[in-house]
């Protein structure tokens, strides 16, 4: 890899790669969510504030607008939120996107995180490597062998055992900084090792990673961004008004689950974006189930991204809904997918918090159309019971 975004592809695909459990778990939704009893299974939560402060015997998946893991975790941890906090120790890998990630605690195996800040504290150690991407990044922590980190700015404070290999606009090496293998490291300003910091293999400036063509000089330039904004405002924009034109009745039951059980919505559009192609996967070694496998990704491709118009319509109801209280009427189904749309894509493109959004505008969204789906073909799976003769 030879551009810092590149590690941000990369922890995104790794964090999508963790396979969940099919089998049970025990949810938690609520806006306000604390776990404090010891749990024998996989622990699914969701909310406004999450705290867990119990241990888990088995894999967590937590998201939330405020995230905080204290209890053991003897199995893998997968993570989103606006403010992430993990203090305890997690028996396999930590995988981590938000706004803000800090890490004080010991991890057996891998750490791959993404956020706007990331802090590795002084306390954390990494039992094997450690995948970094972000705006502004710090490790104080051990790394027990390779770390790969591009960001923004990037400060070394602790003991890196392996080779390590950073791409940032500034890279600073403290004192106590410690890197056992080599270093390899393309920064747009020249590095700053301070006295007493230590590399046992030597430093190895990269050349200047390459670019596109048509990116060259101003890959995220406004004009850029502008066009590509109003581009998935348009595609967002057909796709909700054909939804609700094709099907209203049942358009307006996903967005009803959104607004209802966003929770719920979460933790299931979670569970099924990163299951769904891992089971495909495996029905590709049977060939009986090969159509099955094909036909499982092709819906999947076809309602992971269209998810989002649901959620649009969803803030867009919201921002309405005192209007049309004001005249009586309630908000138009239209013009509710119209104003939603413009503020989600007005969202996406919130520095650091951007991305962070889009996730889980895409997670909930994903959830509410298959739950709306799965409950649909459920209702109708029961037959009716034939009424009862009237009474005479």
């Amino acid at each position: 890899m030879r551009t810092w975004g590149s590690c941000w592809i990369l922890s995104v695909l790794w964090i999508g790669a963790v396979p969940l459990p099919a089998l049970a778990f025990a949810p938690r939704t609520g806006q306000t969510v604390v776990v404090s009893e010891a749990l024998q299974d996989d622990l699914y939560v969701a909310g406004g504030t999450v705290t867990a402060t119990a241990p888990v015997d088995g894999d967590v998946v937590a998201a939330g607008g405020t995230v905080h893991l204290v209890g053991e975790v003897s199995g893998g941890v997968l993570a989103a939120g606006g403010a992430l906090t993990v203090d305890g120790a997690i028996g396999r890998t930590l995988r981590a996107v938000g706004g803000a990630v800090t890490i004080d605690s010991r991890i057996k195996s891998d750490a791959v995180l993404a956020a706007g800040t990331v802090r590795v504290g002084s306390a954390a150690q990494i039992g094997r490597d450690l995948v970094i991407g972000g705006g502004s990044v710090n490790v104080s922590g051990t790394v027990g062998r390779n770390a790969l980190i591009g960001g923004g700015d990037v400060v070394i404070a602790g003991a890196i055992h392996g080779d390590t290999e950073i791409q940032a606009s500034r890279i600073i090496l403290l004192p106590t900084a410690r890197i056992g293998g080599a270093l390899r490291y393309y920064a747009d300003q020249p590095i700053e090792i301070q006295p007493g910091a230590q590399v046992a293999g030597g430093t190895t400036e990269m050349p200047a990673p390459s670019r596109p063509r048509w990116a060259v000089g101003a890959p995220f330039s406004p004009r850029l961004w502008l066009w590509r904004s109003v581009a998935e405002t348009i595609a967002l924009l057909v796709l909700g008004l054909a939804a609700f034109a094709v099907a209203p009745r049942g358009a307006a039951l996903v967005v009803r689950e959104v607004r209802e059980r966003f929770g719920r919505s979460l933790i299931a559009g979670f569970a099924l974006m990163v299951s769904v192609p891992v089971a495909a996967v495996l029905l590709l070694f049977t060939v009986i189930a090969i159509p099955l496998s094909v036909i499982g990704m092709l819906l999947y491709l076809a309602t992971v991204y269209p998810g989002q118009v649901f959620v649009a319509a969803w803030l867009g109801y919201a921002i309405l809904s005192g209007a049309g209280r004001r005249s009586g009427r309630g908000p138009s189904a239209y013009w509710s997918v119209v104003v939603g749309v413009i503020v989600l894509v007005a969202l996406f493109a919130i520095p650091y918090a951007g991305w962070l959004i889009r996730l889980l505008a895409a997670f909930s969204g994903f959830g509410a159309l298959w739950l709306t789906l799965w409950g649909a073909a459920t209702s109708r799976s029961v037959a009716p019971q034939a009424p009862s003769p009237a009474a005479p």
